[in-house]
């Protein structure tokens, strides 16, 4: 929203940008507005939260009963693009990473898959995610069972933590995230 308590101004549409061919599309529209202090998170499962929003300033919280200006719905926007056919899997592997080691990521699908990225953990408030980060992956080789990968090197493009490993196939879909830890 442009203005922090400006229902009407709030913008309930989702939108997605295709880099391929410059176009913006537009999703389904959310239905709560979200305001000040509105959040939104990417879920493991490729999902998005929203929460939040449009609170009166200047007191201290007061939970019983919840304040009318307050709110306290969640949203949960499940993108098209993850109903775009079966998603990849991820099998098991070991979580711990090291920075410019190359490692293999067992999935049946290896021959489909696109890209592979990390997607560091939300931190966020007032509608901003200061930990978003989204860190490419390239696939050095395949086999029929699965993906080797090069970690970045450079701790300034990837700070040490906890990521989601996504794999996405060939029709832009993810598959559900396995978390790893970078240091």
């Amino acid at each position: 929203s442009l203005k922090q308590e400006d229902e009407p101004l709030a913008r309930l549409q989702a939108e997605t940008y295709d880099p391929e061919t410059g176009q913006w599309q537009l999703m389904a529209a959310a239905t709560v507005p979200r305001l000040y202090h509105s959040t939104a998170l990417l879920l493991p499962d490729g999902r998005v939260v929203t929460a939040g929003g449009n609170p009166e300033g200047g007191h201290s919280v007061k939970w019983d009963p919840p304040d009318p200006e307050e709110e306290m719905r969640l949203e949960v926007f499940s993108p098209p693009y993850l109903f775009k056919g079966p998603r990849p899997t991820i099998g098991t592997m070991d979580p711990e990473w090291n920075y410019g080691q190359q490692l293999t990521v067992p999935t049946a699908q290896a021959a489909q898959i696109r890209w592979a990225h990390l997607v560091k953990g939300g931190v966020t408030t007032h509608s901003f995610d200061c930990e978003q980060r989204l860190v490419d992956l390239p696939i050095v080789s395949r086999n029929e069972a699965s993906l080797r990968l090069t970690v970045p090197g450079n701790p300034n493009l990837a700070p040490p933590g906890w990521y989601m490993l996504f794999i996405v196939n060939t029709k832009g879909v993810p598959s559900v995230a396995t978390w790893v830890h970078l240091t």
